[in-house]
């Protein structure tokens, strides 16, 4: 497989090793809405992931379309990432290759594992395909979909919001991240065993199948996976091969207090030297000999900065880690955000390091020890977010003048700044300019050197100055667990009573702005007309309006919400306007509603997915929707047409009506 991984990494300075193995994920994008393409796509990179799978115009999808192929692509390459089409590039996209650099490479081989993020198993399927050699790994049913077959649930639900089921990719995407380059010269050690007395957490839960494999390399770094195909956690000591640097032989040592939950595996470093490289970024200011002995935690990120180690973690548990340093650290040392307590053995010269319980679904944690105070410094003020379409004012700060002097920005080359300078002492300001082009929710990479060392770097977020929400558009629920949104945002409003609604007004930029509201319809009246807010920094105001649709047609009227003020947005929105007495039909997002003022029914291809009592809220169609095949769906004088037969239309909708529409379509 061809690979320009040169894509997703900004500050390469020469040709590095292609991976052991490439991480994928299966982007559906014939199956899933197109308003949630660059969305779903920002999520997949920042949880570590730079190759997607797009299966290819018409898999799932009769109507698939090449030039929404080509829109997927365009987004892929302004996030920098790559992608193949799970078959052979045709002729026509080749000017999109990696060779042409482009976002496009081969398919990813034939002996690629395929996981389920929905499988139990899939942590351990995939650990052990990596470990095994497996070229790639392919994660699907990641984003739920929705196609000619119905809907297909998913990890990650359209409105995005995350499942259980994504811990297991989401700490492979961040273990390959750190580990995958490394592993490709890596061999495997006999050896690695299980220590005597080790036992499960619960004794009497039965047996336990634990399996250590070790990987090593040069330097003496090396990895030990540890897997646990039983039925109950387990926590012992395991006997790993040990090369320090010296000797050029090797010795066998314990690592105590190992964590295996029931059917997972881990990865734990050993002897990984402190030397500048994928293992230890920056880490330019250590000895030959200085090396993490090693952690029963694992290990995703190492780096050396302003004097500080440090290093990032997966821990369910508890666990600690060791250093073999030159000099006891001059401290101190931070834990999951606060000070703690480290040891320091004199004679043997090695740190051992708590590392406390991680947070969230995959239990990440980041720990930092000051090694020796840094001989000059340089660092952002504060650089969490640049704002999309602005030149952003971000302030620095260093040790001297002279580091002051010679010190320099690095980034994009699409991301042009200025250097100005200020009126306080040591200190100087760059103002960076976000083209329209970048996408919102990416991040970029900043970074302060000075004579070619770094100091400090930032990864600020890439977002728009102002983002819109509409809190009470219609969306429509497939499952407990799985709605969505219409778009453009669908807000439903009685002829005869009009109604309120509301706007979600979020200011993105570091400092508080105001702005002026307007939602705009033809043949609606809004009152207020426009509205003033101020918002502040980072942060969201909910405004409110009421909407008049006394002299409206009912059906669906496009409007919009414009924003002016200290940014400019437009966001599209539909008024669904219903008669008291009567219905509305109308398609949107791959759906066909029909909606009175009391129910609403919401129907895809060969599904009825929803029957909605509007007074309490209430679905009465089961999750996953009831089997519906109708025939052709189609819109017609606020009626639904289901294969001839016609729903809806001036009348109110009744549950009788749809039952006896489901009874006639099932004598069909």
């Amino acid at each position: 497989m061809k690979r320009g991984w040169a894509i997703a990494v900004l500050f390469l300075a020469g040709a590095e090793a292609l991976p052991a193995w490439v991480e994928s994920v299966e982007f559906p994008w014939n199956a899933y809405p197109r308003q949630l393409w660059e969305r779903e796509l920002v999520w997949i990179k920042n949880i570590g992931i730079t190759h997607v799978s797009l299966p290819p115009a018409g898999k799932n999808n009769a109507a698939g379309d090449a030039g929404q192929l080509s829109d997927v692509l365009a987004i892929v390459r302004r996030l920098g990432i790559e992608a193949d089409l799970e078959r052979p590039v045709p002729d026509e996209l080749k000017p999109l290759t990696v060779e042409h650099g482009g976002p496009l490479t081969d398919p990813v081989p034939a002996a690629t594992v395929r996981l389920s993020a929905l499988d139990p198993a899939a942590q351990v399927r995939s650990r052990e395909a990596m470990a095994s050699g497996s070229p790639a790994v392919l994660w699907t049913d990641v984003e739920d979909t929705l196609g000619p077959a119905g809907f297909h649930a998913g990890a990650v639900n359209f409105a995005g919001d995350e499942k259980p089921a994504t811990a297991a990719l989401r700490r492979d995407a961040r273990l390959s991240q750190y580990w995958a380059k490394t592993f490709a010269g890596l061999h495997e050690t006999p050896g690695a065993a299980v220590a005597p007395n080790s036992a499960t957490s619960s004794p009497s839960a039965g047996a336990v199948n634990i399996k250590a494999r070790q990987f090593t390399g040069a330097n003496g770094i090396s990895m030990v996976t540890v897997s646990n195909r039983g039925k109950t956690a387990w926590r012992g000591g395991l006997k790993v091969a040990y090369f320090s640097v010296p000797p050029a032989a090797g010795k066998f040592i314990s690592i105590p207090g190992v964590n295996v939950p029931a059917g997972d595996v881990v990865w734990l470093p050993v002897g990984v030297p402190l030397t500048k490289g994928p293992m230890c970024k920056e880490c330019d200011a250590f000895s030959k000999a200085e090396h993490l002995v090693y952690a029963t935690a694992e290990l995703n990120d190492m780096e050396y900065e302003n004097g500080i180690l440090a290093m990032e973690f997966t821990a369910p548990e508890a666990a600690e880690v060791i250093l073999q340093l030159s000099h006891e650290p001059i401290g101190p040392y931070v834990a999951g955000g606060l000070p703690s307590t480290f040891d320091w053995d004199e004679h043997a010269q090695r740190a051992r390091l708590k590392i406390p319980v991680g947070t969230g679904t995959t239990k990440r944690v980041r720990v930092g020890l000051a090694i020796d105070a840094p001989d000059a410094t340089g660092f952002f003020d504060s650089a969490r977010v640049l704002l999309i379409g602005e030149t952003n004012h971000l302030s620095s700060r260093y040790s001297s003048v002279e580091i002051m002097q010679r010190s320099r920005l690095r980034t994009a080359p699409e991301l042009p700044f200025v250097q100005q300078p200020s009126e306080e002492p040591l200190s100087l300001f760059y103002d960076i300019r976000v083209p329209e082009t970048a996408v919102h929710g990416d991040h970029a990479q900043l970074v302060i050197e000075a004579d070619g060392r770094q100091m400090s770097h930032a990864e600020p977020q890439l977002l728009r100055p102002v983002s819109l929400t509409f809190p009470d558009a219609t969306q429509i629920r497939f499952d407990a667990a799985s709605s969505l949104p219409l778009y453009p945002a669908a807000i439903p409003v009685n002829r005869r009573t009009g109604r309120d609604f509301s706007v979600s007004v979020r200011n993105n930029a570091p400092e508080i702005r105001i702005f002026e509201v307007e939602p705009k319809a033809p043949g609606l009246e809004f009152s207020p007309a426009k509205m003033e807010v101020v918002v502040g920094a980072a942060t969201a105001r909910e405004v409110s309006f009421r909407v008049f649709a006394t002299d409206a047609d009912p059906g669906v009227h496009a409007g919009s919400v414009m924003v002016t003020g200290a940014a400019k947005r437009e966001e599209p929105v539909q008024f669904v306007v219903i008669p008291q007495d009567g219905a509305v039909a109308y398609a949107s997002s791959g759906v066909w509603i029909l909606e009175s003022a009391a129910s609403r029914a919401a129907f895809i291809p060969n599904r009825w997915v929803e029957f909605l009592n509007k007074s309490n809220n209430q679905n009465a169609i089961g999750a996953g929707g009831s089997a519906f095949t109708a025939g052709a769906i189609e819109v017609r004088d606020n009626a639904l047409v289901f294969g001839g037969l016609v729903v809806g239309g001036q009348r109110v909708i009744r549950m009788s009506d749809l039952d006896a529409l489901a009874a006639t379509v099932k004598k069909r």
